[in-house]
């Protein structure tokens, strides 16, 4: 009796045991720690600066030494808010999961929902399939903070492109929608990890955009696995991109393609996984080479 009742405790401590450490959770357990973060230069004080407690997890980052981010936690250590407190408003980047994994991301200002995020996900692989997003059209018409905001920047994404769309081709209704379809490259049902194709449809306004992605198969981002870095899907694929191609369409006619070149020097090895020290992202439009540099914490 006492080794049947031994094997039902064991057998329930490693049904709990794998149930808390599942692979598809979204809890914050990322792969390496980022420290510092410069942008153009990596002369002088860093632009970002990444504060961790004594488990390793991140409590703030710190822009420019002027904005602090402060993160909280769920129990399951899932990300419930990012907060920055300004001195003329308060911006909050709220997150709700179903079973440990991300299913919307919202965005505040002074309290007021000014974006919702929503996410579908394929019942077997778990991988997001469609995302849903609603924009508060009169927020983006008229409050200029999207453009120095730099939490939204930062997480949600560059603003200016729903800017754009709005300015040059209006929209009747309150609400802007957004449409997304993501796709991933082939692989084993359980290894789905690199986004190859965004679909971004904008019905109020006739606008279609597609994304297309090519990667580095040999270095890892070191975003991935972060569900609260959502600004150009940073957390949702595992290699580094190597090509992002974007295609506009207006009314189903082709009206700009742009194509993004990246490139990746320096490794840092973490986890037997290389990691590059710095990016290099250059448009089509301009050719300008923009460096990003990332220091990482040991």
């Amino acid at each position: 009796m006492k080794k049947y009742f031994s094997f039902i405790i064991l057998a329930a401590f490693c049904v709990v045991a794998l149930s808390s450490c599942k692979p598809d959770d979204e809890i914050y357990n990322p792969k390496c720690r980022i420290s510092k973060i410069w942008y153009f230069s990596n002369v002088g004080p860093a632009n970002e600066v990444y504060t961790y407690d004594k488990k390793h997890v991140l409590t703030n980052i710190t822009i420019d030494s002027l904005e602090t981010y402060d993160f909280a936690y769920n129990k399951d250590k899932t990300v419930s808010e990012i907060v920055h407190k300004g001195k003329d408003y308060t911006e909050k980047i709220e997150m709700t999961y179903t079973d440990r994994l991300v299913d919307k991301i919202v965005y505040y200002v002074d309290d007021t929902v000014r974006q919702e995020v929503t996410f579908t996900r394929d019942e077997e692989t778990t991988r997001i399939t469609n995302i849903k997003e609603m924009y508060d059209k009169s927020f983006y018409d008229r409050f200029s903070i999207l453009n120095k905001s730099s939490l939204y920047r930062k997480f949600m994404g560059d603003p200016t492109r729903v800017l754009e769309l709005i300015r040059d081709n209006g929209a009747k209704d309150m609400t802007l929608h957004c449409e997304k379809t993501v796709t991933y490259d082939p692989g084993e049902k359980e290894k789905y990890e690199n986004i190859a194709s965004v679909v971004e449809v904008y019905p109020d306004l006739r606008q279609e955009i597609t994304r297309t992605y090519q990667y580095d198969v040999e270095s890892f981002n070191p975003f991935y696995g972060l569900p609260y870095a959502y600004a150009e899907y940073a957390g949702y694929y595992l290699n580094n991109k190597l090509v992002e191609t974007e295609t506009i369409k207006t009314a189903g006619v082709v009206s700009r393609e742009i194509v993004y070149t990246y490139n990746y020097t320096g490794q840092n090895y973490m986890n037997d996984k290389k990691y590059p020290r710095q990016f290099t992202k250059t448009s089509s439009e301009n050719n300008i080479p923009r460096n990003t540099y990332i220091l990482y914490a040991q």
